[in-house]
């Protein structure tokens, strides 16, 4: 198989770096993103990655009812696949939490009961029948719905991805890449997979590639948070995530933004020994990431939003982390060649990375060394 360089050392890079090696190619993967674009923090804090601060939460049975979807039920199986070739990655099975709360008058009882059948009609499309429970409360007021799901540690993963990448073979390099696409390409086949920064290299990709910044509360030891969590939730292996979540309706409608706009979902995640908290997501109109926004207030507003769990969480010590990852809207991720450009791909804006990510990085590569028939399944930019 020919040269490629895969522009891009986070998950989809380094997933995609391995599918190629793997098919015998000669890869180098490059890393142009500067330290402060990766990762904009208010502690010293030191992560390699943004995937090692993210949930890491696989929703294999949550895609839309296409082959994408298909695609995305499939990350179990693709993980434990990774993982039976470059050893442990941080693959695990666990449950999901939904919460909800505060449902008092007719209109939010109604988001809840609208929110619930949603859920309960796509798990049903995947998950036996005896796996989708029942909500704890007959009446929709507070209460939550576990589902099976699946996670994978990012600071598991962040430490055993550079160990997979040197023993597949991978050279690694850190490099700016932005002459690299302005002229002849300097391999047989380049890939740009470098997530927020991929427009900054690229600007003629699809204007439907956009970028938020997510922000975050990563706490070392989970024990100093034990004894503020519901008895549910204390001690166990569960993402927990809001019922009625506001990030994936502030990305769809990204394009009719006409200034700034921002969320806040009050979660929890295991993270190695630690915990994440809570997720705020900010997208600007038009298509720079630009700027880091300010800390001090996404973060004032994370804790809030984290009280309505528990009061207590809002005074956690721990640092707020954030940073820019993109996502597509509408549609699904750009995957595929880029018009106009022969040799020249692209692998990016993904919304659930770890449940797609996974499923796709083999097909590309496939596509790559020229399978027309992987071609025809990727979903295309």
């Amino acid at each position: 198989m020919a040269d490629v360089w895969v522009i891009g050392g986070g998950l989809a890079g380094s997933l995609l770096a391995l599918a190629l090696a793997e098919r015998g190619a000669r890869v180098r993967l490059l890393d142009p993103a500067p330290a402060q674009e990766t990762l904009a923090s208010s502690s010293a804090v030191a992560v390699a990655r943004a995937s090692a601060l993210s949930y890491g939460g696989v929703p294999w049975w949550a895609g839309p009812p296409d082959d994408l979807g298909a695609l995305m039920a499939t990350a179990p199986a693709c993980w434990q696949r990774l993982e039976a070739r470059h050893g442990p990655l941080g693959w695990r099975p666990c449950g999901l939490r939904l919460r909800w709360e505060g449902g008092e008058s007719p209109a939010e009882i109604a988001s809840i009961e609208a929110a619930l059948a949603g859920v309960q009609a796509l798990a049903g499309r995947h998950l036996p029948a005896a796996a989708v429970l029942e909500p704890s409360s007959r009446v929709p007021r507070s209460g939550s719905l576990r589902l099976p799901y699946g996670r994978v540690d990012g600071r598991c993963l962040a430490a055993a991805l550079p160990l997979a990448l040197e023993r597949a073979g991978v050279e690694r390099q850190r490099a700016h890449a932005g002459p690299l696409l302005a002229g002849p390409l300097p391999a047989d086949q380049v890939v740009l997979a470098a997530g927020a920064s991929c427009r900054s290299l690229l600007p003629a990709l699809p204007e439907r590639l956009r970028v938020s910044w997510a922000g975050l509360l990563a706490v070392e030891d989970a024990a100093a948070c034990s004894p503020l969590l519901p008895a549910e939730l204390a001690g166990g292996d569960e993402i927990v995530m809001p019922l009625l979540g506001q990030r994936q309706g502030l990305e769809a409608r990204a394009a009719q933004l006409q200034g700034e706009e921002w969320v806040v979902d009050a979660g929890l995640a295991p993270w190695g020994k630690g915990l994440l908290l809570g997720q705020t997501t900010l997208v600007r109109a038009g298509l720079a990431k630009g700027e880091p926004p300010d800390p001090l207030r996404l973060e004032a507003a994370l804790r809030n939003a984290l009280a309505a769990i528990d009061p207590r969480l809002a005074e956690v010590r721990a640092p707020f982390h954030q940073a820019p990852v993109s996502f597509t809207s509408p549609g699904g991720p750009l995957v595929g060649p880029v018009a106009g450009r022969p040799g020249l791909w692209v692998f990016a804006g993904f919304s659930g990375p770890f449940a797609l990510v996974p499923p796709l990085a083999p097909l590309l590569a496939a596509a790559i060394g020229g399978d027309r028939n992987a071609l025809a399944r990727l979903p295309g930019c």
